[in-house]
């Protein structure tokens, strides 16, 4: 049985999605530029208990380029990182890890989506301890 609920969610989760996918990819947006190699997909969009609380699995992956066979990409911001005299780096599937970021990251799906609201977002990981 076809639910418009279910169809008006189904369709929102997919804008989302897209949104996110977006976002985490455009460097006017997100302090990406230390790793400018890393791609960011978002496979899985969920909500919580209202659409104001999306979960979300995001991975990420190294960009196939010629350099590939000097340094891998991993090894580059590490070398990056320890010559600005930090221990390691921080790539975008990071925003789990990092409030800030994932403010950077809701705050910019409110603008592009047109919401009303900042959304919630947390890791899919965590939607069963909700």
């Amino acid at each position: 049985m076809d639910n418009v609920n279910h169809r008006k969610r189904a369709a929102h989760r997919r804008r989302v999605q897209e949104a996110l996918h977006e976002i985490l990819n455009d460097p006017t947006v997100m302090p990406n530029a230390d790793c400018a190699d890393l791609i960011v997909s978002v496979s899985r969009v969920e909500f919580g208990r209202t659409v104001r609380e999306i979960y979300i699995d995001a991975r990420g992956r190294w960009r196939q380029s010629i350099d590939q066979w000097t340094e891998r990409p991993h090894d580059k911001y590490l070398r990056m990182a320890h010559a600005k005299g930090e221990s390691t780096y921080a790539d975008l599937t990071d925003i789990f890890v990092f409030p800030e970021l994932m403010k950077i990251v809701a705050e910019e799906l409110q603008r592009r989506l047109k919401l009303q609201y900042t959304p919630t977002i947390r890791q899919l990981a965590d939607l069963g301890n909700a």
